[in-house]
């Protein structure tokens, strides 16, 4: 079963099955990828260095190209990486901020993102649209060929706008289905390595009701030890599992000269000597970013921000992303013999490592371990894993409540001084659970299949969910206490958006400032939403968790640091809703004015720069509450150096 000959060096034979594409596609070879055909947009022919590569693992997303260092500095050449012409344009406060596009004539497109300027020719075409249309953000499609360009013609400037978080140009390759490509793999000479990627952490995740790792139902984590005589690592610790197992994989590449971390091109799992999974950071459609959500371990990521890789297809993936076996690369143990497990990792410079480990197969219903042995919290507790659900309690016996109907419940292992109750919600959902006088009630609504468009109503919420709201089952909770509204836990993934309503107990006069928030570790994020005649506000979220309604009556704060005849700065700032809109207009005529969100600062661009500002300022900021503050200010020379007012 294996794809990759014997030996190291030969980095590329996963390309015969795999590219983040959808099933059915044909993929392309090595000898697909031109070298020579781009070059490298900043400092052509002198080495550099990266801050980031196609597939790291970052928020909500695999990072879709590579981030070439800049120094730290901004305004250096950007120059196009081959012919062709400019076929987008377009200017945003977050993402991309000012990007760029350029389709050549092999059908590929190549992007430059995160731009401090664009050349004196975009700019203009780019800066009379936006005072066409009034606007900032702008995306704009010029006609074929409208704007050719040469290899090594500038372009544009580096720099650090949009969701940047330092200068750097990030640099991305399509193919002519919008799939991006890993750049590593056309040649570019300037970006060198030696450095093996690096193991931090695995995990083992038991899948099922009858699965369990070292005699539990929950992920542990096991941490590597480097191996003496070479490169390899292995686990010290002796691990007892049975039935189905998710192997998760916490580990990143580096580079030469570069103190990053980056994403893994490769990983290959041997199960037995048999190889069960393999994946490839090739290539991966650009309109798929929310399904990383459900490739890593979400819940580590968004309670710690710990980036695992799910080293199995779980079920609902719907992206050909991997090569598996029969059991879609879960481990499957059904004995209780030993068994050993390789994994071996790759860079796009074929550098590699090995991580080895034994799993010593045990049969169902052993006690946890010594070392799960921990004194725990006195009470009922519950917990959600996946399909199953976990009750823990000091007493032995325990009920289980389900229309009105009550069933006992008998202890699965013990942990410490508690027992362990597990119930499979594929059989049904509770109510609610108790243990000697302690019970819970446990909010189970529905089962929702993904795949298709459902409403729930319930007395205190309406959910409806889209045929791409979900990755796999969702066992809805819904619960409310006051004007707090609880659905399921942060700690679950959507794939795509829900609708919400509600109707909290809000005085009339005060909803066309109040919003809906989501709770996330004490921090307050805004939502929206949108209020009906009878009182209730409807809103959407890609998230789930703790919802609840925020009166916020304050308008933004402005404070103007210049006004002068050849410009207008400005510093702007919500502490709340956060900032919706900005306008500047001088004796009435509308003037651009460019956003840098990150640190709250707004300047001029004007339409002709032989001509200056004169009259009177007037400068608008809303926010997404819908407050407005306007502030007027003469336009007048700027104070000189060490005058006196």
């Amino acid at each position: 079963m294996s794809r990759f000959p014997a030996g190291i060096g030969t980095r590329f034979y996963i390309l015969l099955f795999s590219g983040l594409l959808l099933a059915g596609e044909v993929f392309p070879q090595k000898e697909s990828y031109p070298k020579g055909y781009f070059a490298l947009p900043v400092y052509p022919g002198r080495p550099n260095t990266l801050s980031g590569a196609l597939g790291d693992l970052r928020s909500n997303h695999f990072h879709a190209g590579i981030d070439v260092r800049t120094q730290q500095k901004e305004g250096l050449p950007v120059t196009a990486a081959a012919d062709g012409y400019i076929s987008r344009l377009a200017v945003h406060r977050s993402g991309y901020g000012k990007v760029l596009y350029i389709r050549h004539p092999n059908g590929m497109t190549t992007v430059y993102a995160h731009l401090k300027e664009f050349s004196k020719e975009l700019g203009d075409y780019v800066r009379q649209e936006q005072y066409r249309n009034q606007a900032f953000d702008i995306s704009l499609t010029p006609e074929e060929g409208r704007f050719q360009v040469k290899k090594g013609q500038l372009v544009a400037l580096s720099g650090n706008t949009g969701s940047s978080e330092g200068p750097h140009l990030h640099f991305e390759i399509r193919d002519s289905r919008d799939n991006c490509l890993n750049p590593l793999f056309f040649g570019f000479p300037e970006i060198r390595d030696a450095t093996p990627p690096r193991f931090v952490n695995i995990a083992l995740a038991p899948l099922n009701i009858d699965s369990r790792v070292n005699g539990r139902i929950d992920r542990q984590v096991f941490v590597p030890a480097p191996q003496k005589n070479g490169p390899a690592v292995s686990i010290k610790d002796t691990i007892r599992a049975s039935g189905s197992i998710g192997l998760e994989l916490q580990a990143f590449d580096r580079m030469d000269g570069a103190g990053f971390n980056y994403g893994l091109n490769c990983i290959e799992v041997k199960f037995d000597g048999q190889e069960i999974f393999a994946f490839n950071m090739e290539k991966f459609p650009i309109d798929v970013a929310r399904d990383y959500n459900y490739l890593i371990n979400y819940k580590a990521r968004v309670e710690n921000g710990e980036r695992y890789y799910k080293c199995y297809s779980p079920n609902g993936n719907t992206l050909n992303i991997y090569k598996t076996d029969g059991n879609r690369g879960k481990l499957v143990i059904n004995d209780t013999l030993p068994h050993s497990v390789t994994i071996r990792i790759f860079d796009s410079f074929e550098n590699w490592s090995e991580l080895k480990f034994i799993i010593k197969g045990e049969m169902p219903g052993t006690a946890a371990g010594a070392e799960s042995r921990k004194a725990l919290s006195p009470g009922l507790q519950t917990e959600l894993l996946g399909k199953t659900l976990k009750v823990k309690s000091p007493e032995r016996a325990g009920l289980m409540f389900s229309g009105g109907k009550s069933y006992p419940l008998t202890p699965a292992y013990t942990e410490g001084d508690r027992y362990v109750f597990l119930s499979d919600l594929r059989n049904g959902l509770p109510d609610s659970v108790a243990a000697g006088s302690q019970g819970r009630r446990l909010y189970f609504t529905g089962k929702i299949a993904p795949g298709r468009e459902l409403i729930y109503e319930g007395p205190d919420a309406t959910v409806k969910f889209g045929e791409r709201s979900l990755f796999d089952t969702l066992y809805l909770q819904v619960s409310r206490v006051g004007n707090t509204l609880q659905i399921n836990e942060f700690t679950e993934p959507l794939r795509g958006a829900i609708e919400i309503s509600y109707r909290p107990a809000v005085e009339e006069a005060l909803r066309g400032k109040t919003q809906i928030y989501r709770l996330v570790k004490g921090k307050d994020v805004f939502i929206g939403g949108e209020w009906d005649d009878s009182g209730g506000i409807k809103f959407s979220t890609r998230e789930l968790g703790t919802f609840y309604p925020r009166i916020d009556s304050i308008p933004p704060a402005v404070r103007i640091l210049e006004s002068s005849p050849n410009r207008i700065r400005a510093r702007i700032v919500d502490e709340l809703s956060g900032i919706s809109s900005f306008k500047a207009r001088v004796n009435g005529e509308w003037v651009l004015m460019n956003y840098e969100y990150k640190n709250n600062y707004i300047w001029s661009e004007k339409a002709d720069e032989s001509v200056p500002f004169d009259g009177e300022l007037e400068l608008e900021v809303t926010d997404r509450a819908g407050n407005i503050n306007t502030v007027k200010a003469k336009i007048t020379e700027p104070a000189r150096s060490g005058s006196r007012k």
